[in-house]
């Protein structure tokens, strides 16, 4: 992976969204609206993982220049198995976070830093939800754990200043593009020089 500064992060996570800001945008509220819409029922809730999984589909797509579809990304959180996957991946993501942050405050910090990864590497690799954690830890780590988690503190603290703020929290709606082609170009920094027909060598290299 290409060593990258950490405002170089924020300014081609930036610079991303820019030109694709309006179709980000507008499919953020698509799938928003069907994920508050599956919400109001029990049933409803455990098919949002898949829908969260249909739009880190969709934003992938788009960060590489590939045909990004609502539809289609839609479908992509449901087809081969995903709808279930993703679901174990958050119970099981949800579970040991919640036993991190028990046991003591730190563990589970750095268990949401080097996990976070890990619904992206299931959605792109298809990598079994064991091997997303093990493989996600790996990456941020290879990138360099403080960069990472330095750049999850800063979008999350800004997010809750403004957030606090009467009508101004709206803004965040605005800046929910930028802050998700970030997030992509973080993934995509971990993951680089992995091209689609060397996926199965980068999963041998991470996983032992």
């Amino acid at each position: 992976m290409k060593d990258m500064s950490f405002d170089a992060f924020f300014s081609q996570g930036i610079e991303q969204a820019k030109h694709k800001y309006w179709s980000l945008l507008g499919n953020l509220c698509l799938f928003g609206l069907f994920i508050i819409v599956a919400a109001i029922t029990v049933i409803g809730i455990l098919v949002i993982p898949a829908l969260i999984a249909g739009w880190i589909h969709f934003i992938l797509a788009s960060a590489r220049g590939q045909d990004a579809r609502f539809g289609s990304s839609l479908s992509a959180g449901f087809a081969d198995g995903m709808w279930w996957k993703s679901l174990f991946l958050v119970i099981v993501l949800t579970v040991g976070l919640m036993i991190g942050f028990m046991l003591l405050l730190i563990p589970g910090i750095y268990l949401s830093v080097v996990w976070y990864y890990a619904m992206y590497l299931l959605v792109d690799k298809k990598m079994d939800i064991f091997e997303t954690l093990q493989t996600s830890r790996k990456l941020v780590h290879g990138q360099g754990f403080w960069k990472i988690f330095g750049i999850l503190l800063v979008i999350n603290i800004v997010n809750s200043v403004l957030g606090a703020i009467p009508i101004v929290g709206l803004v965040t709606l605005f800046l929910i593009p930028f802050i998700m082609m970030i997030y992509v170009t973080m993934y995509e920094n971990a993951i680089s020089g992995d091209a689609d027909d060397e996926a199965p060598a980068l999963e041998a290299e991470l996983i032992p």
